[in-house]
């Protein structure tokens, strides 16, 4: 799938999570012991491109957590809590100055302060950093001034509710380096300088295999370090990582589709959360290279034409207990709407394709990517179903994720598969649907009334927010620029004894320093 993680950043940086296939087999995972000190951590992969906070993509998550405190933190239930900022506020309306207010007395691992300058030279970093969804995350951000010692004011060039979020551990760009290793950030590729309760061991670490990290003696706040090391290892393989963590080389590991039901069977606690819509994006929405979806009706009719419960239920396998959906939103999440819907109605599909002078249908050209997780299996599925009112599906698959990404956006192809991991509705806009969205709108489709909800919501007080929301997300599914089938679930196996792993729609990634060891 294309993951876009939450520090996915917004998503313009696109990671293809690769699944190997295989099941491991039966037997029970042995409980952990709740005076170990060590937590193992398994995942599929080392730090992308490297450790450097300013580099960094969303596989790099869990190294990041560790030895970076960021400046707000996101707790796992999305809402957003003091990390190295004590306090964040707008100032005046519209939501275009934003201010935070430092914690004192914070130093580095190399023993250097926290400094209202620091902070400044970091975002003014995160800002021209040559990775683009980094800086798109702070694209917003006119100036950042120093206002006293403890003090940082953010101008904005137009309003954006979503910096506080931004500015957390799940995006990236708040996660804080030393002012000194800022002097030579070459350096931060291999180790880390945060101010985070851990710090790369260097000497126990071998590179592409394992990390290891000790705890930081300067870390301001010495007790949420609950364990002495933290080791976290490569597991490319999703049938040796269940085995990894069925016989306690690790405590915790990346789940995969194929080895949920693997996992469950030998005792091993799986936690799972929806997180990513899957399903066609229908791009032409002015009819540019594909007359028929220009017409609302059209594309109505494709939506009317797929039984989304019967997609899921046939793909458990594939998609690891997927979620039917018709909306790129899930329940919880600011935006969702129960009003919308879509029920599985060939008749009406036809009646509506009948009406915008398509009696016999069409064919749709189709750019889709392979492999497991990836969008070809369900737009298979889905062809069935269109052709049942008279829709040719005609798919282009590649298991480059790089051609599919080029083609999508070539402008070649009225309609692609997509993957998309959801998060906040106003960082969606720049990514997905606003008409400069990179790269999910190669045509740059355009509609006034949905640009004017996002604007009203980009200025909007929290109390009046959500409704604005709800509103983009109705137009959205009213216009049926996508069709949704379902949201595949990311999945964490951990062993008995394992506490605190929590992962939600709003933060589908659970943070290792909320693990406790108990029984």
């Amino acid at each position: 799938m294309i993951n876009t993680r939450k520090r996915v950043s917004l998503a313009a940086a696109l990671v293809l999570v690769l699944v190997a296939t295989g099941c491991a087999g039966p037997g029970a995972a042995s409980p952990v012991s709740s005076t170990k000190t060590t937590l193992n951590i398994g995942t599929s992969y080392p730090p992308t491109p490297n450790l450097d906070p300013g580099n960094a993509n969303g596989s790099s998550l869990w190294y990041l957590e560790l030895a970076y405190e960021p400046l707000i933190k996101m707790a796992s239930d999305g809402k957003l809590k003091p990390g190295l900022a004590t306090s964040w506020r707008y100032v005046g309306d519209g939501n275009t100055t934003f201010e935070l207010e430092l914690r004192e007395n914070v130093k580095f691992s190399d023993g250097s302060p926290l400094t209202a300058d620091v902070v400044k030279a970091n975002l003014d970093r995160f800002r021209g950093t040559a990775q683009l969804s980094t800086a798109a995350q702070l694209a917003d951000v006119k100036d950042v001034t120093v206002v006293d010692e403890r003090t940082i004011r953010m101008t904005l060039s137009k309003p954006n509710p979503s910096i506080a979020a931004v500015l957390s551990e799940f995006y990236g760009p708040g996660d804080m380096v030393s002012g000194k290793a800022l002097a030579d950030p070459a350096k931060l590729a291999t180790q880390t300088v945060g101010a985070g309760p851990y710090m790369l061991d260097r000497s126990k670490t071998v590179e592409g295999d394992h990390y290891a990290f000790v705890r930081n003696p300067h870390y301001w706040n010495p007790d949420a370090a609950r364990f002495r090391t933290v080791v976290v290892k490569i597991l490319p393989n999703p049938n040796s990582a269940l085995a990894a963590l069925r016989t306690g080389q690790v405590d915790l590991v990346q789940g995969a589709p194929n080895t949920d039901k693997a996992a469950k069977a030998a005792g091993v606690r799986v936690i799972s959360v929806p997180q990513t819509f899957v399903g066609l994006a229908l791009a032409d929405r002015a009819g540019a290279k594909l007359r028929a979806l220009g017409d609302v009706r059209v594309r109505q009719a494709l939506n009317y034409a797929i039984d989304r419960k019967k997609i899921a239920a046939g793909l458990v396998d594939t998609y690891g207990g997927p979620t039917p959906t018709e909306q790129i939103v899930l329940p919880g999440q600011s935006g969702y709407s129960e009003d919308t819907a879509y029920p599985h109605d060939p008749d009406k599909a036809k009646q509506l394709l009948r009406e915008a002078g398509y009696p016999d249908g069409f064919t749709l050209p189709v750019v889709s990517f392979s492999g497991p997780s990836g969008t070809t299996p369900l737009l298979q599925v889905m062809a069935n179903q269109l052709a049942d009112v008279g829709v040719r599906l005609k798919i282009s698959d590649t298991s480059d994720t790089n051609k599919y990404i080029q083609d999508m956006l070539s402008g070649r192809f009225p309609a692609y598969g997509i993957a998309f991991g959801t998060m906040p509705i106003h960082l969606m806009g720049p990514l997905l649907f606003l008409p400069n969205a990179t790269p999910f709108n190669p045509f740059h489709s355009t509609d006034p009334k949905l640009e004017s909800l996002y604007g009203q919501a980009a200025q909007a007080d929290p109390d009046t927010k959500p409704g604005y929301d709800k509103q983009i997300i109705e137009q959205l599914v009213d216009q049926a620029w996508f069709v949704p089938v379902l949201f595949q679930p990311v999945s964490y196996y951990a062993r008995q004894g394992v506490d605190g792993v929590a992962a939600t729609p709003n933060r589908p990634t659970p943070n290792p320093l909320e693990w406790t060891f108990t029984g």
